[in-house]
């Protein structure tokens, strides 16, 4: 996570990065290939999927075409919940999330009447409730900042 932050800080490409997504027109009036630089930013994305992916293959023994789907919900509720366009951001909402589901798992269900509500079948309904709470609380996400309308 560092190592990203740094080269989406630091580097050239980075702060190429950053100004296309900010201005895509402009960031090509200043000399900037914004074309390649989707191109970087999907690939560096796709090679992070690829390790999680693997990561989970070797957690549940074998591999299957469905086996990412809630998982890809629940990195986008990362993103979301952490501030769309922000990297830190989204690793918070990551950390966040995963600790809100581990403490429905397992605090939940030992508050008296609310048994029903609480264990591993929940943690997804609890991760999405988290979502729909912050996204009513605070629009912008945990770390996001407020956008002024454009003209």
């Amino acid at each position: 996570m560092l190592a990203l932050g740094l080269f989406v800080a630091k580097s050239r490409t980075g702060r190429a990065m950053q100004a296309t997504a900010q201005d895509p027109d402009t960031a090509r009036l200043m000399g900037i290939n914004t074309d390649r630089i989707i191109v970087i930013a999907f690939a560096i994305g796709g090679a992070f999927a690829a390790v999680a992916a693997v990561a989970q293959g070797l957690r549940a023994g074998q591999i299957n075409f469905e086996m990412g789907f809630i998982l890809g919900l629940k990195a986008f509720t990362a993103a979301v919940l952490g501030g769309i366009g922000n990297i830190y951001g989204a690793m918070l909402g990551g950390v966040v999330l995963g600790i809100a589901e581990a403490a429905s798992t397992t605090y939940i269900q030992h508050i008296p009447g609310m048994q029903q509500l609480g264990g591993g079948g929940w943690k997804d309904v609890w991760a999405f409730v988290l979502l729909i709470v912050v996204l009513l609380v605070r629009p912008q996400g945990l770390l996001g900042e407020r956008v002024a309308d454009r003209a």
